[in-house]
């Protein structure tokens, strides 16, 4: 079980907006308004000369399947549908908004409802910005694979995995831009983070297990998030 160690002198509403706590343990990037990120690739780009499709099974199944199951952005979705972000946001928990505005101590604590639901829709512009960095973190680690797999299956089924994720980073940025007033926020420290990771292993194994495990894993689970709340 975690303890949390406070100052005996020190509640723990005050430990947990401690600023000089808060600064300890934050951080942030330092390229924000940078538009070019560059990310050291240790993997060798490796061709196969065996061109014998099919070898792999399954892979070629999922290659063939693929072929015909593609969709479009641009011509699938109804994009003249109008969207009001502050018509989908739910009542907010009244434990919560009663624990800030009983906190003097709290940037929070005078917000009025019209600020409540101004700090929710940029919440949600937020979460929805870092699904689309994460889209972008799994367009590079699929086009990496298709660079470091060694068997031509693999390298024709990943070609459409990195067409897949364009598709996801396309229509997240439209939606951002036409939906939400535009794409406010950049690449979260700790997510951006991991995608580095992830892109610098040499390995295609761990490029792959990174992408669809942790990086899909975490989207997953705060899609999973946002449905319950």
């Amino acid at each position: 079980m975690t303890t949390i160690e406070t100052n005996p002198n020190q509640s723990l509403e005050e430990y947990a907006n401690d600023p000089e706590r808060i600064t300890e343990y934050s951080v942030w990037n330092e390229d924000v308004t940078s538009l070019i990120h560059a990310v050291e690739d240790n993997a060798d780009a490796i061709f196969t000369w065996g061109y014998d499709k099919g070898e792999r099974a399954p892979l070629d199944r999922l290659y063939e399947k693929a072929k015909t199951s593609q969709w479009n952005g641009q011509t699938d979705l109804d994009w003249s549908i109008e969207v009001d972000p502050y018509t989908m946001l739910l009542p907010a928990n009244p434990m919560e908004a009663d624990y800030f505005k009983e906190n003097p101590a709290s940037p929070l604590h005078k917000f009025s409802d019209k600020e409540w639901k101004e700090l929710a829709v940029e919440s949600l512009n937020w979460s929805l910005s870092q699904f689309m960095h994460g889209e972008q973190g799994a367009l590079l680690c699929t086009a990496k694979i298709v660079e470091t797999v060694p068997w031509i299956d693999a390298k024709y089924y990943a070609s459409t995995q990195v067409v897949d994720e364009a598709r996801h980073v396309e229509v997240f940025a439209q939606y951002l831009d036409q939906k939400m007033g535009g794409i406010n926020y950049p690449v979260n420290h700790h997510l951006k983070a991991l995608l580095d990771d992830i892109i610098k292993d040499s390995r295609w194994d761990i490029t792959y297990l990174g992408m669809q495990i942790m990086v899909e894993g975490l989207a997953l689970a705060a899609f999973g998030f946002m449905h319950q709340t």
